[in-house]
Protein backbone atom coordinates (compact mmCIF):
# COMPACT_ATOMS: atom_id res chain seq x y z
CA UNK A 1 0.00 0.00 0.00
CA UNK A 2 2.42 2.31 -0.98
CA UNK A 3 1.88 5.92 -1.11
CA UNK A 4 -0.90 5.56 1.49
CA UNK A 5 -1.31 8.08 3.97
CA UNK A 6 -1.44 5.88 6.26
CA UNK A 7 1.06 4.99 8.73
CA UNK A 8 0.53 2.51 11.49
CA UNK A 9 2.81 2.14 13.56
CA UNK A 10 4.13 -1.38 15.50
CA UNK A 11 4.09 -4.70 15.02
CA UNK A 12 1.23 -6.41 12.55
CA UNK A 13 -0.91 -8.89 12.89
CA UNK A 14 -3.02 -10.37 10.75
CA UNK A 15 -5.78 -12.67 10.00
CA UNK A 16 -7.99 -14.47 6.98
CA UNK A 17 -10.94 -16.43 6.41
CA UNK A 18 -13.17 -17.39 3.29
CA UNK A 19 -16.78 -15.78 3.77
CA UNK A 20 -19.44 -16.00 1.27
CA UNK A 21 -16.68 -16.21 -1.89
CA UNK A 22 -14.32 -13.40 -0.57
CA UNK A 23 -11.34 -13.80 0.94
CA UNK A 24 -11.37 -11.38 3.63
CA UNK A 25 -7.87 -10.17 5.77
CA UNK A 26 -8.01 -8.12 8.86
CA UNK A 27 -5.07 -6.52 10.26
CA UNK A 28 -4.42 -4.34 13.37
CA UNK A 29 -1.26 -2.97 14.68
CA UNK A 30 0.26 -2.10 18.00
CA UNK A 31 -0.86 1.72 17.58
CA UNK A 32 -4.78 0.27 17.33
CA UNK A 33 -4.46 0.91 13.52
CA UNK A 34 -6.62 -1.31 11.55
CA UNK A 35 -7.28 -2.32 7.73
CA UNK A 36 -9.58 -4.98 6.27
CA UNK A 37 -8.98 -6.19 2.73
CA UNK A 38 -11.09 -8.62 0.70
CA UNK A 39 -10.15 -10.55 -1.99
CA UNK A 40 -12.17 -12.37 -4.45
CA UNK A 41 -11.98 -16.44 -4.30
CA UNK A 42 -11.62 -17.24 -8.04
CA UNK A 43 -10.09 -14.41 -9.28
CA UNK A 44 -7.72 -12.75 -6.49
CA UNK A 45 -8.86 -9.47 -7.12
CA UNK A 46 -8.56 -6.67 -4.72
CA UNK A 47 -12.35 -5.48 -4.12
CA UNK A 48 -12.32 -3.99 -0.88
CA UNK A 49 -10.08 -1.86 1.37
CA UNK A 50 -10.67 0.38 4.18
CA UNK A 51 -8.69 1.77 7.64
CA UNK A 52 -9.20 3.17 10.50
CA UNK A 53 -7.03 4.54 13.20
CA UNK A 54 -6.94 5.30 16.78
CA UNK A 55 -6.19 8.76 18.17
CA UNK A 56 -4.15 9.42 21.31
CA UNK A 57 -6.47 9.76 23.35
CA UNK A 58 -8.37 6.12 22.57
CA UNK A 59 -10.57 7.23 19.95
CA UNK A 60 -11.53 5.43 17.21
CA UNK A 61 -11.99 6.40 14.01
CA UNK A 62 -14.63 5.41 11.25
CA UNK A 63 -13.96 3.11 8.93
CA UNK A 64 -12.53 4.61 5.56
CA UNK A 65 -13.22 3.22 2.43
CA UNK A 66 -9.88 2.89 0.47
CA UNK A 67 -11.24 0.67 -2.70
CA UNK A 68 -14.51 -0.60 -2.94
CA UNK A 69 -18.35 -0.11 -2.11
CA UNK A 70 -18.50 2.18 1.08
CA UNK A 71 -20.74 0.20 4.03
CA UNK A 72 -24.21 0.83 4.07
CA UNK A 73 -25.41 3.44 6.85
CA UNK A 74 -28.39 3.71 7.94
CA UNK A 75 -29.81 7.48 9.09
CA UNK A 76 -29.86 7.15 12.95
CA UNK A 77 -31.84 10.21 14.14
CA UNK A 78 -30.40 10.17 17.91
CA UNK A 79 -26.70 10.58 16.81
CA UNK A 80 -26.60 11.68 12.76
CA UNK A 81 -27.92 16.01 13.32
CA UNK A 82 -27.96 15.85 9.52
CA UNK A 83 -28.90 12.82 7.09
CA UNK A 84 -26.97 12.76 3.72
CA UNK A 85 -28.96 13.06 0.76
CA UNK A 86 -30.02 10.10 -1.51
CA UNK A 87 -29.19 12.22 -4.30
CA UNK A 88 -26.09 13.56 -3.20
CA UNK A 89 -22.61 12.24 -5.46
CA UNK A 90 -21.51 9.51 -4.54
CA UNK A 91 -17.63 9.09 -5.24
CA UNK A 92 -15.96 5.86 -5.09
CA UNK A 93 -13.08 3.58 -6.31
CA UNK A 94 -13.76 0.19 -8.03
CA UNK A 95 -10.16 -1.22 -10.17
CA UNK A 96 -10.11 -3.70 -12.53
CA UNK A 97 -7.01 -5.86 -12.77
CA UNK A 98 -5.85 -3.37 -15.70
CA UNK A 99 -7.70 -0.26 -15.17
CA UNK A 100 -8.38 1.92 -12.15
CA UNK A 101 -11.75 3.22 -12.30
CA UNK A 102 -13.15 5.64 -10.32
CA UNK A 103 -17.30 6.03 -10.34
CA UNK A 104 -19.27 8.94 -9.45
CA UNK A 105 -23.49 8.23 -8.48
CA UNK A 106 -26.00 10.95 -8.60
CA UNK A 107 -24.33 13.18 -11.36
CA UNK A 108 -27.05 13.78 -13.61
CA UNK A 109 -25.04 16.44 -15.88
CA UNK A 110 -24.88 15.14 -19.69
CA UNK A 111 -21.39 13.84 -20.75
CA UNK A 112 -20.70 16.98 -22.78
CA UNK A 113 -19.92 19.06 -19.63
CA UNK A 114 -16.93 16.77 -17.89
CA UNK A 115 -13.22 17.49 -18.36
CA UNK A 116 -10.62 15.62 -17.63
CA UNK A 117 -7.34 17.05 -17.07
CA UNK A 118 -3.97 15.98 -15.69
CA UNK A 119 -2.09 17.48 -12.54
CA UNK A 120 1.51 15.70 -12.92
CA UNK A 121 2.86 17.99 -10.05
CA UNK A 122 0.09 16.35 -7.21
CA UNK A 123 -0.25 12.85 -9.36
CA UNK A 124 -3.85 13.64 -10.20
CA UNK A 125 -6.49 13.43 -12.48
CA UNK A 126 -8.61 16.11 -12.43
CA UNK A 127 -12.28 16.22 -13.12
CA UNK A 128 -13.93 19.72 -13.70
CA UNK A 129 -17.81 20.38 -15.26
CA UNK A 130 -18.00 23.69 -17.89
CA UNK A 131 -21.17 24.12 -16.11
CA UNK A 132 -19.31 24.87 -12.49
CA UNK A 133 -21.61 22.49 -10.43
CA UNK A 134 -18.56 19.75 -9.61
CA UNK A 135 -15.30 19.79 -9.36
CA UNK A 136 -12.98 16.63 -7.77
CA UNK A 137 -9.25 16.11 -7.66
CA UNK A 138 -8.45 12.06 -7.64
CA UNK A 139 -5.16 11.24 -6.14
CA UNK A 140 -3.23 8.18 -7.85
CA UNK A 141 -1.45 7.18 -5.02
CA UNK A 142 0.16 4.17 -6.90
CA UNK A 143 1.72 5.88 -9.70
CA UNK A 144 3.32 8.15 -7.03
CA UNK A 145 4.62 5.82 -5.18
CA UNK A 146 6.42 3.79 -7.85
CA UNK A 147 7.50 6.91 -9.06
CA UNK A 148 5.68 6.98 -11.84
CA UNK A 149 4.31 10.20 -13.66
CA UNK A 150 0.48 10.38 -15.05
CA UNK A 151 0.63 9.64 -18.99
CA UNK A 152 -0.71 13.02 -21.08
CA UNK A 153 -1.41 9.98 -23.52
CA UNK A 154 -5.46 10.75 -24.46
CA UNK A 155 -5.88 6.79 -24.75
CA UNK A 156 -4.82 5.70 -21.70
CA UNK A 157 -7.42 8.33 -19.45
CA UNK A 158 -11.69 7.97 -20.74
CA UNK A 159 -14.78 7.99 -19.06
CA UNK A 160 -18.73 7.33 -19.59
CA UNK A 161 -22.00 8.53 -18.59
CA UNK A 162 -25.11 6.61 -17.77
CA UNK A 163 -27.83 6.30 -15.45
CA UNK A 164 -26.79 9.77 -13.74
CA UNK A 165 -23.18 7.77 -13.45
CA UNK A 166 -20.42 9.09 -14.27
CA UNK A 167 -16.68 6.29 -14.86
CA UNK A 168 -13.45 7.35 -14.73
CA UNK A 169 -11.07 5.04 -16.40
CA UNK A 170 -7.03 5.07 -16.42
CA UNK A 171 -5.00 2.45 -17.52
CA UNK A 172 -2.65 1.17 -15.00
CA UNK A 173 1.09 1.40 -16.25
CA UNK A 174 3.06 -2.45 -16.52
CA UNK A 175 4.98 -1.51 -13.30
CA UNK A 176 1.57 -0.94 -10.98
CA UNK A 177 -0.14 -4.23 -12.32
CA UNK A 178 2.78 -6.22 -11.53
CA UNK A 179 3.22 -4.84 -8.28
CA UNK A 180 -0.39 -5.35 -7.44
CA UNK A 181 0.06 -8.86 -8.63
CA UNK A 182 2.90 -9.24 -6.26
CA UNK A 183 1.26 -7.76 -3.28
CA UNK A 184 -1.91 -9.79 -3.72
CA UNK A 185 -0.19 -13.19 -4.34
CA UNK A 186 2.01 -12.44 -1.00
CA UNK A 187 -1.28 -11.90 0.83
CA UNK A 188 -2.73 -15.01 -0.37
CA UNK A 189 0.63 -17.25 0.40
CA UNK A 190 0.91 -16.14 3.68
CA UNK A 191 -2.90 -16.63 4.50
CA UNK A 192 -2.92 -20.23 2.90
CA UNK A 193 0.37 -20.78 4.97
CA UNK A 194 -0.78 -19.55 8.38
CA UNK A 195 1.24 -16.40 8.33
CA UNK A 196 -0.11 -12.71 7.38
CA UNK A 197 2.92 -10.21 7.39
CA UNK A 198 0.95 -7.27 5.15
CA UNK A 199 3.54 -4.56 3.84
CA UNK A 200 2.25 -0.72 3.83
CA UNK A 201 1.92 -0.55 -0.12
CA UNK A 202 -0.89 0.31 -1.90
CA UNK A 203 -2.39 -0.68 -4.97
Amino acid sequence: MSGLAFTPKGKPTSTSAVIGGRRKHHTSWEDGSEMVEEYEVGSNRLVLRKIRTKSKLGKISEWKILLGEPDKKAFNPGKDLIAMSASNPVFLQQDSPTHFQWRIRNIPYDKSVYRLSIDNKRHQIVLRTTNRKYFKRIDVASIKALGLTLSDDKSVLAYTHSNNTLVITYKKPPQVIQAEMDYAQKRLRNASGGKEEPECKQQ
